[in-house]
């Protein structure tokens, strides 16, 4: 019996496929095997198809990469979409920095879900149609509660991005060429051979680490915080 991927493809023939049914199955293909195992050959492989039925909808490796990207995106747009049309957010009592402090939990949350393509959202900005029209339909609805953007927005929608995706990457994104060294072996061997004023110094660095609030999701809410706040005084 062949994979879950093997069987779906044969729901989707050459006739059946089409631009989003291909990227979404390439997007499974990432989060079930990996970034490094995502190829036009493996993917025509799980669909039961040659690569030159992809060719109408998906022209090359670039293109494939672009989408998945894309799908990405969308996820991330409809959870804030959806988030924003809550009760909660209104006209009158939301601000440009709960909105900008939403998207950024949006996106958090939507690379939890694919770890394996962090990187691929970190190196592929938003570049299609679609990544735009949802981008702006998403603009129109913070219009419409009549919040006021910053002065840049462009600026801190691109800080805010670049942000939360280098703590996902730092979070959850696989180690490059294979699993990370244990830190405490080597923070333990620092500590052994260091001089008495360095021995002082690295251990009041690393006090935090001992409490009961230190993790990912404090520090990412911290530096969030900071990047929000202080825009307005740059």
């Amino acid at each position: 019996m062949g994979d879950t991927g093997e069987r779906k493809g044969s729901d989707l023939k050459r006739g059946h496929l089409t631009r989003e049914s291909i990227l979404r199955e390439a997007l499974t293909l990432v989060d079930e095997k990996g970034f490094d195992a995502l190829s036009l050959r493996t993917l025509g492989k799980r669909l039961g198809v040659s690569q030159a039925a992809f060719y109408r909808h998906i022209p090359d490796k670039a293109a494939l990469l672009d989408g998945v990207a894309e799908i990405i995106w969308q996820e991330v747009f409809d959870r804030c979409t959806s988030a924003l049309s809550e009760e909660s957010f209104t006209a009158g009592n939301t601000d440009w920095k709960t909105v900008f402090s939403l998207y950024a939990h949006c996106l958090m949350d939507i690379l939890h879900s694919h770890p394996n393509a962090v990187i691929l959202v970190l190196t592929h900005p938003m570049s299609t149609a679609n990544e735009f029209a949802s981008a702006a339909r998403l603009l129109v609805q913070i219009a419409d509660l009549g919040v006021p953007l910053p002065g840049n927005a462009l600026g801190m929608i691109n800080m805010v991005t670049m942000y939360v995706g280098g703590v996902a990457a730092a979070e959850v994104a696989p180690p490059a060429g294979g699993a990370a060294k244990d830190i405490d072996e080597g923070l333990a061997g620092m500590l052994a051979a260091a001089g008495p004023r360095e021995k002082e110094t690295l251990t009041d660095l690393l006090k935090p680490m001992d409490t009961a609030g230190w993790s990912f999701s404090h520090l990412f809410e911290t530096g969030l915080n900071a990047l929000l706040h202080g825009w307005d005084t740059v």
